[in-house]
């Protein structure tokens, strides 16, 4: 029998992502958890720096599953809880780039980075 180390009497855990690699981690760790998708804007603001788009994404999922988990607590009771909000980005040459939308994107934005320096912020 595994022992949860993470959280074992405190509250669960809301993982407020979609992202299965954050899903695998939490597993790895042995924490209890549930995800909770939420629906966020991650459109890059004008002038915005990596760091600080990572962090606005990652508090606005965490704000908007908050919001999500009061309208269920308003329909039963509901766990208390902790909600994790997470976001990660790539940037090259200081400009965000988004999430590829395609699987051609997808090899575009590799070959883009391939064998040069970028950034990767959670």
């Amino acid at each position: 029998m595994q022992t949860n180390l993470i959280n074992p009497l405190g509250p669960k855990l809301i993982l407020a992502s979609r992202s299965p690699r954050r899903v695998e981690l939490l597993t790895l760790v042995g924490a209890r958890f549930s995800t909770l998708s939420v629906d966020v804007d991650e459109s890059a603001l004008p002038g915005e720096r990596p760091d600080a788009h990572v962090q606005r994404l990652a508090e606005a999922k965490a704000r908007a599953a908050v919001a999500a988990r009061l309208d269920l607590a308003a329909e039963r009771d509901a766990d208390e809880a902790v909600i994790v909000g997470a976001d990660t980005i790539v940037s090259l040459d200081r400009v965000i780039l988004g999430k590829p939308t395609s699987p051609d994107e997808a090899a575009r934005m590799l070959e883009r980075l391939s064998g040069r320096i970028h950034e990767v912020w959670t």
